[in-house]
């Protein structure tokens, strides 16, 4: 069970984002994409969560190809991601922000949501205590009702994941879900994306912060001007030649 990007090319006028991208994650693993700006990471994000469609190439989810799909229909296969931008309405409550990840897996039955029957009832009673669940183990915040856009960014980039984790997802992309947050709640972070994959839950990570990902990744994805540059275990994607002078360029190399 898996996700497999095959042969994937993005293009977007004269500028090719993507040149025949290939990998796979499989679920319960972690796998980190790395790369400098402009390398590719976020298009690649984009493709397998149907954002952005492929000049060419296909994704496949568990063995079947995806590549037409919309990204809702996505979500309902079990892929949920996050975005760089954490997109959180700063009106809402933290709680109200981690249910809407409940929204794009669940249909209630019309005549059973009017009436308020007992079994809509206990399904929106488990999907709160979820989402409390969610926001205690991240450390969001200790106040649920507290307004999402009295937190700072680093908490957004948590309640983000939170949501993501909430569709109870078979796939995992975060997209740079350390950025900006403190040292403690990168541990928490960490701990949170370990559980997911003991879970059976497949992630994979665009970071900026290498050794967050270095330390935490079974394996790591390099992407250098939209290609794969080098993949493998962490020390020796880090020490590849080709990958170390793209992202710290000739002089640091040296």
């Amino acid at each position: 069970m898996k996700i497999a990007a095959r042969d994937l090319a993005v293009r977007f006028g004269g500028i090719t984002a993507l040149d025949g991208v290939e990998f796979e994650l499989n679920r319960g693993e972690i796998v980190g994409l790395i790369g400098p700006n402009g390398a590719g990471k976020t298009t690649l994000f984009n493709c397998i969560t149907g954002v952005v469609a492929p000049n060419s190439g296909n994704v496949v989810v568990d063995g079947a190809d995806i590549s037409d799909h919309r990204f809702d229909l996505r979500v309902h296969l079990g892929i949920s991601r996050t975005f760089q931008t954490p997109r959180v309405n700063a009106h809402g409550t933290v709680l109200e922000a981690v249910m809407l990840g409940f929204n794009p897996i669940v249909k209630k039955p019309l005549l059973g949501s009017f009436f308020g029957s007992r079994s809509v009832r206990k399904a929106e009673a488990d999907m709160e205590s979820r989402a409390h669940n969610l926001i205690s183990e991240l450390g969001i915040t200790t106040d649920p009702t507290k307004r999402a856009g009295d937190l700072s960014l680093g908490a957004l980039r948590l309640v983000e994941v939170a949501r993501a984790l909430a569709a109870g997802p078979h796939y995992l992309l975060l997209d740079e879900p350390a950025a900006g947050i403190d040292e403690n709640d990168q541990g928490v972070l960490a701990n949170v994306i370990r559980k997911a994959a003991k879970d059976g839950i497949g992630v994979l990570i665009v970071e900026h912060n290498v050794p967050f990902v270095a330390g935490l990744c079974g394996r790591l994805i390099a992407l250098v001007h939209g290609k794969i540059a080098a993949s493998g275990e962490p020390e020796r994607v880090l020490n590849d030649p080709h990958f170390v002078r793209a992202y710290l360029g000739d002089s640091n190399a040296a």
